[in-house]
């Protein structure tokens, strides 16, 4: 899997570390070189300078084989823009920003953007949505016989009916959000690129729900 992490600051360093450790390639982009200096040692990825809204930049980073891209600058303006082209022109799977001031917060939801705040909550969230693990429950019905579970619909999903998914006694899709807003699926519903999917699935089946969102489609 290839990352870029736009913003070289705190969260942008506790995320490459992870993600590097974790075997992942990641690129690390910022407009000062000398932030490189804060990535330790026994950082393997690279580190590119440069301003995240220019596409020689993100395309010298890796943008054409991009699996996810976070932008974790300190303007909350950037990272919704930089967010939305990597999304809506370079179609990245996975795209999340930093939002530090909750003003800004409207604007994002509008756009359908997937944003996050405080260091820890970017680094655990990122990290399990560009994974896919676990696929944490939101609500627990009975006695954890059924799961209430969210998560983004892949990039190689788009196009194909929600109805799809749904496994009789295993998995269903419930609601849809899209752009900020949210809709119950009908049969011919399809899904689109950036779309957040609720799911009821059985305890039992939550791997094969992983395995249908991590592109193995059985």
């Amino acid at each position: 899997m290839h990352v870029i992490i736009v913003g070289c600051g705190r969260s942008g360093v506790a995320l490459a570390t992870r993600l590097d450790s974790e075997g992942d390639s990641v690129s690390v982009v910022d407009v000062d070189a000398r932030t490189s200096a804060r990535l330790s040692a026994a950082f393997r990825g690279d580190f590119v300078e440069g301003d995240g809204l220019r596409r020689d930049v993100l395309e010298r980073a890796g943008i054409s084989r991009a699996d996810g891209l976070i932008c974790l600058t300190a303007c909350d303006e950037l990272n919704i823009v930089v967010t939305r082209v990597a999304r809506d022109v370079f179609h990245v799977p996975h795209v999340v920003g930093r939002l530090g001031d909750v003003e800004h917060s409207l604007i994002a939801t509008e756009l359908g953007l997937n944003m996050v705040a405080t260091v820890r909550v970017i680094v655990d969230r990122v990290d399990r949505q560009l994974h896919h693990r676990p696929l944490d429950a939101e609500y627990t019905f009975g006695n954890g016989e059924s799961l209430l579970v969210r998560a983004p619909a892949p990039a190689y999903l788009a196009g194909r009916r929600t109805s799809e998914f749904n496994v009789e006694g295993e998995i269903a899709v419930i609601e849809v959000t899209r752009g900020g807003h949210s809709m119950i699926p009908g049969h011919s519903t399809t899904i689109r690129h950036g779309d957040q999917l609720s799911f009821v699935v059985a305890s039992g089946s939550i791997e094969r729900l992983k395995g249908f969102l991590g592109g193995r489609w059985q």
